[in-house]
């Protein structure tokens, strides 16, 4: 459940900015593809890089997931 909730949050992210799973692959070296279909699990050096880059705090980022 928790990774079915950071992958959409991670999408919405990803489509806020526009970018497409390729863009942000080439930008961060980080395959998303199946991270945001949750069918792989995201380790957390990957979610702070992902965060960065969406340029949200992980306590943000956590706090929106648990409001939803």
């Amino acid at each position: 459940m928790l990774l079915g909730m950071i992958a959409k949050k991670l999408k919405e992210l990803r489509s806020a900015k526009k970018l497409t799973q390729v863009e942000v692959y080439r930008q961060t070296k980080i395959h998303i593809g199946r991270i945001e279909s949750g069918n792989s699990n995201i380790t957390m050096s990957s979610l702070s890089e992902l965060c960065k880059f969406y340029q949200i705090s992980f306590e943000d980022f956590f706090k929106e997931i648990r409001t939803k």
